[in-house]
């Protein structure tokens, strides 16, 4: 199985007799997934579309929220890199690219001897069965290789577009075949026109008998006399077997404004994208939209997924996963200095987190709030740390947090997996 194999049980481990072909839904009886095999990438407007989504999303924080004891090697993964031979921006563009081109996107898991997560893998099956494997839905990937990979359908993180006809899987770009053959169509017609321009250049008429070979014959010999570079003079002569040569005029081929508009604009709508995001031309309103209408449900739908492969229950309850971004970071300084004028002495943010919005590096003990009115200085847990005038905090009544404290007790069992 490759790279893969290193990470994941082969799944001639499992004893194939046991499984069920299909996987019965309350909607979907046989759950299936085939890779679009359509040419949506092939075309520099759609791949253009594409790229610029991943790209953005390969600026995505991966980030973990709860307790220290909560699946340890997974949180090591989050700090520092997906699995050994991805870095998280490649790894996000590698999702958000099938996310976008297949409309179905999976992230498995690597696991080792003991069946513990040690690293994550976009994966690109070709085809995919959801089958039952004792009363627990399996997934069985069928991969370009000609082999086969199963694993449990709840270690599986699967994103959709599209999702209708099936439970689990999207629905693929099939609505964009019109579009797609109308480009396609357009550049033929354009390519077609240039060499059609570029190959006659003059045209006559034949006035005499010659015929067959014979006038193939003369009209090379024109070619040769008149058009070619033995031509020095730059005077064109020819006999009484042609007449009235006139020159053809090049008209270079261009597609009609309004049409290639209309089609740029199905291809906008498709992707939810536009020109200005396209050509990098965009202002912080056009981010601000894109991001929360675009990246934004991405980068929450695959920290949920995460979360649920890789936590139990009880663990969902107090920690997680996700990917964070803040689209201030491509607001202009003005816009920059209105939000943190406003919102870092009220509490709302800590001196690391305005720091980031500033795309400048952490400090040491960054990680506290200020809160406007006596000003105090707050700590990740909400004790005070000191207060205008530049007391320092003391176990009194008078310097206790208007915050409850946060509680750092060990978790029970179920968080100490």
């Amino acid at each position: 199985m490759g790279v893969l194999s290193k990470f994941v049980p082969q799944a001639s481990s499992i004893n194939q007799t046991h499984f069920r072909q299909g996987y019965s839904t309350f909607t979907e009886s046989v759950p299936h997934f085939s890779a679009w095999d359509g040419s949506l990438y092939d075309h520099p407007m759609t791949r253009a579309a594409i790229e610029r989504f991943a790209t953005a999303c390969s600026k995505l924080k991966p980030e973990f929220e709860g307790s220290d004891w909560a699946n340890k090697p997974v949180r090591k993964l989050f700090e520092t890199w997906p699995n050994p031979y991805m870095t998280w921006p490649t790894f996000l563009r590698r999702v958000a690219t099938l996310y976008m081109m297949d409309t179905t996107a999976f992230v498995v898991p690597g696991l080792d001897r003991s069946l513990n997560t040690v690293a994550l893998f976009p994966l690109k099956p070709t085809n995919v069965d959801i089958v039952d494997y004792e009363g627990e839905p399996w997934c069985v990937f069928h991969l370009r290789t000609g082999e086969d990979m199963a694993i449990e359908l709840r270690r599986v993180t699967i994103l959709s577009r599209f999702q209708y006809l099936s439970d689990f899987f999207g629905s693929g770009n099939a609505a964009m075949h019109q579009v797609l053959s109308l480009m396609d169509a357009q550049r033929q017609a354009e390519e077609q026109a240039v060499q059609n321009g570029a190959r006659i250049r003059f045209i006559g008429r034949v006035t005499g008998m010659t015929h067959g070979e014979d006038l193939q014959a003369k009209r090379e010999q024109f070619f040769i006399d008149n058009l070619s570079s033995k031509n020095t003079t730059g005077l064109m002569l020819y006999d009484s077997t042609f007449g009235d040569i006139q020159q053809v005029k090049e008209d270079r081929f261009v597609i009609d404004t309004d049409e290639m508009n209309r089609v740029n604009d199905q291809v906008y709508a498709y992707f939810g994208i536009n020109e200005a995001i396209i050509t990098n031309h965009y202002s912080e309103e056009d981010w601000g939209a894109w991001y929360e209408g675009s990246i934004e449900p991405f980068a929450l739908a695959l920290g949920e997924g995460i979360s649920m492969s890789e936590l139990t229950v009880d663990q969902r309850r107090r920690n997680r996963f996700f990917f964070s971004t803040s689209y201030l970071q491509y607001a202009t300084p003005e816009s920059k200095r209105k939000v943190l004028d406003d919102m870092l002495d009220r509490s709302v943010m800590t001196v690391n987190q305005a720091l980031d919005v500033l795309q400048l590096p952490n400090i040491p003990g960054g990680n506290v709030r200020t809160m406007r009115g006596e000003y105090y200085l707050l700590d990740e847990n909400n004790n005070v740390i000191a207060e205008s005038g530049g007391h320092n905090s003391d176990a009194t009544e008078e310097n206790k947090s208007p915050f409850p404290p946060t509680s750092d007790a060990e978790p029970d069992g179920n968080d100490a997996a």
